[in-house]
């Protein structure tokens, strides 16, 4: 079996550091684009989602809605399908919540990916972290 390993980063997302990865969206016919150099790694978060101005440079239409709570708060979100790039080995085709609000390139990596794999966060240098997404492939 072959691994794929995705290195976290540290960002500051206000108020306190949060692990983060690049990642790139796509459309369902990959016409359309979205590169995210902080995607958040939310392990509290059951799905990944994505911000509403993402979904709609992206261009695809919701499949469904669900009620979902987001901050002790039932809101009804759209789901879309979209393909998602950690690596060139790893593209997921996966369905995201698309976010109420108007967020400005939001991205939540949610346990759908994350509990896929084998997530490591090591302190490093202080209080700094190192991280690690270890995600086997067929």
């Amino acid at each position: 079996m072959k691994y794929v390993s995705i290195e976290l980063k540290e960002y500051l997302i206000e108020p306190s550091f949060r692990m983060c990865t690049d990642c790139v969206l796509f459309s369902e016919d990959y016409l359309n684009l979205f590169a995210a150099d902080a995607a958040l790694i939310d392990t509290g978060a059951t799905r990944t989602s994505v911000s509403m101005d993402i979904i709609r440079q992206l261009g695809v239409s919701p499949k469904r809605q669900e009620l979902i709570e987001i901050g002790n708060k039932l809101h009804d979100v759209n789901v879309y399908n979209v393909k998602m790039m950690l690596s060139p080995e790893l593209i997921f085709d996966l369905d995201v919540y698309g976010l109420p609000g108007e967020g400005l390139g939001a991205v939540i990596v949610g346990m759908d990916i994350i509990g896929m794999g084998k997530l490591t966060i090591e302190p490093y240098k202080g209080k700094r972290h190192k991280g690690e997404l270890l995600i086997a492939t067929p």
